[in-house]
């Protein structure tokens, strides 16, 4: 396995509030990639406490306690919330954060992945890439709901509104599902600032005419910033 990770401003923010991080322990590759949101430095500070939050959490406690791997990942998601939670109470302020967990089991050849928001998770495998998590957005729920076409939610006026995030309850609501693993895939862990700038056509052949997981991180970040880069773009490759 190799990975590279890449985070960019954009052209137009003035902070970074996107985050991300990994940890390895026994057999597994835990991944991270968190997009903040709240007013002044608040977005930065929910990722940021997002993504070491889960970090310390898969590194202190035993696998062994838990029923399972997406068990395990998503009591540090659970973990996270917590402490993210604590300080919007705190400072009396709504605050939160998108997370996409990636586990890299070695032992089954399984991905475990777990997600809250609109940061996405994509499979590039043989040629075809799939995006194996689902938007946790208003424009995505009127979407399936009928109310809206996705032709329309381009131009949608509340693009940007996600329904779930980490921070903003006490509780939260975690997708999770697992996959098989082969060899030769590519993941992407990627924030809205590549998605909303480049199609997934374009993220597709960035990634086959590139085999180096720096390259295919560097270029995707590139190709947004190109689009206009106006919100901040992260990018974790990951190479099996």
């Amino acid at each position: 396995m190799k990975f590279s990770s890449i985070s960019n401003i954009g052209k137009l923010r003035e902070t970074n509030e996107d985050f991300y991080s990994n940890v390895s322990i026994d057999n597994y590759d835990f991944f991270i990639v968190a997009d903040g949101m709240g007013g002044h430095s608040d977005g930065e500070l929910a990722s940021s406490m997002a993504s070491k939050s889960f970090t310390e959490f898969i590194e202190s406690k035993n696998l062994k306690d838990f029923d399972s791997i997406t068990d395990f990942q998503e009591s540090a998601i659970r973990y996270a919330n917590e402490k993210v939670f604590d300080i919007a109470c705190e400072k009396q302020e709504k605050i939160g954060t998108t997370v996409v967990c990636l586990c890299l089991d070695y032992n089954e050849n399984l991905y475990h992945i777990s997600h809250i928001g609109d940061s996405r998770l994509y499979l590039y495998r043989k040629g075809e890439i799939t995006q194996l998590t689902k938007d946790h957005s208003l424009v995505n729920e009127l979407i399936e709901s009928g109310a809206l076409k996705e032709d329309e939610a381009e131009n949608f006026i509340n693009k940007s509104a996600i329904t779930r995030a980490v921070g903003i309850a006490a509780d939260v609501n975690i997708d999770s599902k697992t996959i098989d693993m082969e060899d030769s895939d590519v993941i992407l862990i990627v924030t809205d600032g590549l998605t909303n700038e480049v199609s997934t056509d374009d993220i597709k052949k960035i990634i086959s005419e590139n085999s180096d997981v720096y390259d295919i991180s560097n270029k995707l970040v590139e190709a947004a910033n190109q689009s206009g880069g106006r919100d901040n773009i992260t990018v974790t490759t990951v190479k099996i």
